[in-house]
């Protein structure tokens, strides 16, 4: 795979730890590898946040990257619209692609109807995979383990 960019990512954004709600504090940069919809590799900087009170360290989320995931947002977003021709990827990862959103779209979409009723904030119909994403991860509701993602 060749890389074919380099960016760095700092959204500027302050959000409070997710695990105890404390100060998070700059702690340096964590390289990242996405891999774009033309098949070409682009490595970002992610900026890394110390949590001042428990200790935890914790990134910050591009709206490019999907947590745990390799092809970036845009890529998947491509796959689950069905415009297969639009992304360089194999058949096999298309399908792991629709299967994932497929088993986790009723989490993000209670997630998001949830965020509404509490906040008022409104989400896209049909619900986008960047929106149902940042929404989850933001109010630190992000299935983290390999799992859920793959129980079905």
């Amino acid at each position: 795979m060749r890389v074919t960019g380099f960016r760095v990512i700092n959204t500027g954004e302050r959000l409070p730890c997710p695990v105890c709600g404390g100060k998070l504090a700059a702690y340096g940069w964590r390289e990242r590898k996405i891999i774009e919809p033309d098949g070409g590799a682009t490595i970002l900087l992610i900026h890394r946040m110390l949590c001042t009170k428990c200790g935890g360290i914790h990134h910050e989320l591009p709206d490019q990257l999907i947590p745990y995931k390799r092809h970036c947002t845009e890529t998947i977003e491509n796959v689950i619209a069905g415009n297969d021709a639009d992304v360089c990827c194999e058949e096999s990862t298309i399908r792991r692609i629709r299967k994932w959103w497929q088993t986790l779209y009723i989490y993000f979409r209670g997630v998001c109807d949830a965020l509404a009723a509490k906040y008022g904030v409104r989400f896209g119909d049909p619900l986008t995979p960047r929106e149902a994403v940042r929404a989850a991860a933001n109010a630190h509701l992000w299935v983290s383990t390999r799992s859920a993602c793959l129980s079905g």
